[in-house]
């Protein structure tokens, strides 16, 4: 069977890798930068990555497989980020690695640890496989040092591959290593006067202030670029980690196209093979900005868990990787409605999000046992809306009236209930400005209160289709134009000028409660 969706194609890609250079493992990396709180972008490479080695264990069973999640906790911090607390102690630590400066929090041994932790206990807790790995604890272990060796034996051809993408004027003064100052603790101020290649040191002067952002202090000295004393730039570092790592796979944004290109050329100098990489583009806010952690834009994981299921969010992680998407607190309903329906869908294949997604989820997904065709998160909130009261309870009753074959998986659809209540308390209801109902088609609307009051006098149980037929022949009827009437309709149930199928709607919300809202509009005129 050939396999279209993007997860195998990228896994027949690791495997004939492997039949290249004679391997039967694997080992994929995905980088998190701690200098802010984890955001959807770090969860998502995680979670794409694991796509990817699902179905790598789908076309080769009997490969071994693992993802390092690699935190460059031994980079310096060049900027204090807006979402944080304590911005002035952060001041004081700029340009030291991660993991010498102060938990802001004050619940870890440095800031580096909390982030890790946050990381850590993220992924964790939706049940991601990996290895995690710090860059300050590779550096001084050992576990970098004969790539570091490498480095400095190869010191020249690395330089001139490097200074030829630089400006001239820097070219001079540019060193792959990065002494941690012995006296301000600084990184990123350090200059490398001198390499002694025979006993792989360095001399550098603290010389190099960040304008704007910290100074240095200017002390001079003597290092090891061993063990974790001196560090080395992005690019390189990259390389560093494929080499010493043994890294076969690894996703990286749009952003990072140039610096994967370079360090895949450096990593060949180091005597490695880079890993087959993929461009993923990256996510917007709703505002189409890219979402970063220094300036705390766009929506955060604990929100999007706040107001949506996990397989949710899984399912905007696997979408089309290479195209960029918004994700905001205002579209959430839309994506929500997405996945949902692509459910409902759902054909059984393999060939599909589905099954990826409620293998990570870990079972909480909608597609377990199906039944809820018809429900979405935003008819959720509609319903939330015309009930005007927040009790999951009758939220729920409602809903099992309306499709009796959620009760398969009813619990799914209960915190799906808790999750739009949550949207709708602490997102649409602060921001709400509710419409009034005009009376221009006042006719039709007593019209329709007659026609439901007939049906319910009938019996049986409402149909979907049949209302959303009667709804438009009343308009019909009376030569009111469609666009208008259902604005109407809105906003007698809703108190706004738009919402969803209306026939569905009376259906869920039921004739009597329909009926009264008709009836307490008509009263308005009288």
């Amino acid at each position: 069977m050939t396999h279209k969706e993007w997860p195998f194609i990228e896994a027949q890609r690791i495997i004939d890798r492997l039949g290249k250079i004679g391997a039967r493992a694997v080992t994929a990396e995905t980088g998190y930068g701690p200098s802010g709180l984890p955001h959807i972008g770090t969860f998502g490479e995680v979670a794409r990555t694991s796509f990817v080695l699902q179905a790598l264990a789908t076309l080769e069973p009997g490969i071994d497989a693992k993802i390092i999640a690699f935190s460059d906790d031994m980079d310096g911090l060049r900027d204090v980020p807006r979402n944080l607390p304590n911005a002035d102690m952060l001041k004081m630590h700029l340009g030291k690695p991660l993991t010498s400066i102060p938990d802001p929090f004050g619940e870890e041994k440095s800031f580096a640890h909390y982030m890790n932790k946050r990381l850590r206990e993220f992924l964790d807790s939706y049940g991601f496989r990996y290895q995690f790995a710090s860059s300050t604890e590779q550096y001084a272990s050992g576990v970098f040092d004969e790539g570091l060796r490498r480095i400095v034996t190869h010191y020249e051809e690395i330089s001139g591959l490097f200074k030829a993408t630089i400006a001239e004027e820097k070219r001079a003064a540019w060193s792959p290593f990065f002494p941690i100052c012995e006296n301000c603790g600084r990184v990123y101020t350090t200059r490398v006067t001198a390499l002694d290649p025979a006993t792989h040191s360095v001399t550098y002067a603290c010389d190099t202030p960040l304008a704007g952002r910290y100074e240095c202090c200017g002390h001079t000295g003597r290092t090891s670029v061993l063990g974790g004393r001196c560090k080395v730039g992005w690019k390189v570092d990259w390389a560093l980690r494929w080499y010493s790592l043994g890294v076969d796979y690894e996703m990286h944004g749009e952003d990072l196209l140039d610096s994967a290109r370079l360090s895949s050329r450096i990593v060949k100098i180091l005597g490695g093979e880079p890993p087959e990489l993929f461009k993923y583009e990256l996510f917007l806010d709703e505002k189409g900005k890219k979402i970063s952690k220094k300036i705390g834009n766009g929506i955060t994981l604990e929100q999007w868990l706040r107001f949506a299921p996990v397989d949710s969010l899984l399912y905007i992680m696997y979408t089309k990787p290479q195209q960029a998407k918004k994700m905001g607190l205002p579209i959430l309903p839309e994506i929500v409605d997405q996945y949902l329906e692509l459910v409902e869908q759902y054909d059984g294949s393999e060939d599909s999000p589905v099954p990826f997604i409620s293998r990570l989820s870990r079972g909480a997904h909608a597609g377990k046992l199906g039944g809820g065709k018809g429900i979405s998160y935003s008819l959720i909130i509609e319903l939330i809306l015309a009930l005007n009261q927040d009790d999951p309870g009758m939220v729920r009753d409602y809903l099992l009236k309306f499709q009796p074959d959620i009760a398969g998986n009813v619990a799914y659809y209960e915190q799906l209930i808790r999750d739009a209540l949550t949207y709708y308390r602490e997102v649409l209801l602060p921001a709400r400005t509710v419409e009034k109902a005009d009376h221009a088609a006042d006719a039709a609307v007593g019209a329709l209160r007659d026609e439901l009051q007939r049906l319910s006098a009938a019996g049986g149980s409402p149909d979907a289709e049949a209302l959303q037929t009667l709804v438009f022949q009343v308009a019909k009827d009376r030569d009111i134009k469609g666009r208008d009437w259902f604005r109407t309709l809105y906003r007698i149930f809703l108190g706004q000028s738009q919402g969803p199928r209306i026939g569905s709607f009376i259906a869920l919300l039921g004739y009597s409660r329909c009926i009264e809202r008709l009836e307490a509009h008509l009263s308005e005129v009288t």
